[in-house]
């Protein structure tokens, strides 16, 4: 008895059936998960038509979400961003998840389904869509490179942000007390202009312009796509800055100094010379009698740019002008970190109608009919 002839392009390997196809000089070979001859020619047919409509690629049936993951890292790490390291941790996570899947056959309902998984171990919203981002990321990077067809909804969870906390001028004050000798000048600055730590902890001697009166930032020091640039003022930073300028150590390019600070020793590359001093600002805190930490309700280093947003704004500074102090690139961003100061509030109303009531009267505007009759 002879043997059933197979359709056209399709073939048997062992007890599997595969396709093979020709798209634009590109062969392409893939098992079918059925032994019905005539159903692997109509999955042959339905690849041919979704690559003649765009929905497919040369790439589809072989690239994984691990690849996608690794053109993120490779990005970044071409782009000199800072947040290497970080977004490594979350492609590690997300590899571990979904890493050995293809790519072509991920959807907003896999995408949803890790979340809640994630959500049930306890991870936070923002750590999730932290996750998110990079995954979608690494979607669009395969699109441009033409490997994929298209990039599947990622939806993005509500976080909870809450406002930071405001640290007035007298607590600042005490726990100043506290703080060892070389984080005052440091803990001075960041309350008067806002600037991020890391990026006040990594300045160099050769960002200052003591003729010009300025610190100047490179991008790549402040998250963003031109220098930032911040007037120093007398009384305040410009003190502190030629304090600093008028002794500095040979050995260290850093504008601040930690403790730890000596010759032929590597600095930290998240916070310079002055390294990282959460432990000396907790202690402090503790000591001035406030709670430690966001989660007791207690001060952290980073509500000094809370504290510098809230005066800046209540001092009557312009939105634009005081974001060019804080760096920020964003109004959305920047009033989320003004808490308010109802008492700067309440002294503009009195300003407000105390210039109301001094205005000199205006002219009285005469009624239409008043005019025709003159």
């Amino acid at each position: 008895m002879a043997t059933r002839r197979l359709p056209e392009g399709v073939y048997r390997r062992g007890e599997r059936l595969w396709i093979r196809y020709t798209i634009r000089r590109h062969k392409y070979r893939e098992p079918v998960e059925t032994l019905d001859a005539r159903e692997a020619a109509r999955i042959r047919r339905q690849r041919i038509e979704a690559h003649e409509r765009g929905e497919r690629t040369r790439d589809s049936g072989t690239l994984r979400v691990a690849d996608l993951l690794d053109a993120v890292l490779r990005d970044y790490a071409v782009n000199g961003r800072r947040s290497v390291r970080t977004a490594a941790v979350h492609v590690k996570a997300l590899t571990a998840a979904i890493g050995r899947r293809l790519a072509s056959e991920i959807t907003t309902d896999d995408v949803e389904s890790l979340h809640l998984r994630w959500q049930r171990a306890g991870l936070t919203n923002a750590t999730i869509n932290r996750r998110g981002n990079i995954l979608r990321r690494g979607f669009r990077l395969m699109v441009r490179a033409k490997k994929l067809h298209l990039i599947p909804y990622i939806p993005r969870l509500k976080e909870h942000s809450p406002r930071g906390r405001y640290i007035a001028q007298a607590e600042l004050a005490t726990i100043g007390a506290h703080l060892p000798a070389y984080l005052q000048a440091f803990v001075a600055f960041a309350y008067d202009d806002g600037i991020r730590k890391g990026q006040l902890a990594r300045t160099l001697r050769r960002y200052v312009d003591l003729e010009r009166g300025v610190i100047e930032w490179p991008p790549a020091e402040c998250k963003r796509d031109t220098p930032h640039v911040v007037p120093l003022e007398p009384g305040g930073t410009l003190d502190i800055v030629q304090a600093l300028m008028a002794r500095p150590p040979l050995y260290c390019p850093y504008l601040f100094h930690g403790p730890r600070s000596a010759a032929g020793r590597t600095p930290s590359q998240a916070y310079g010379c002055v390294g990282d001093f959460k432990k000396a600002w907790a202690t402090a805190c503790a000591a001035a009698g406030f709670p430690v930490g966001r989660k007791a309700g207690g001060f952290v280093f980073h509500h000094t740019r809370n504290s510098a947003v809230t005066n800046l704004v209540a001092s009557g500074i312009g939105e634009s002008d005081a974001m060019k102090v804080t760096g920020h690139t964003t109004a959305h961003v920047f009033r989320h970190y003004d808490i308010g100061d109802v008492e700067a509030l309440r002294e503009r109303l009195a300003q407000r109608r105390a210039y109301v009531a001094a205005r000199p009267t205006r002219g009285r505007v005469a009624r239409l009919r008043d005019r025709r009759q003159a």
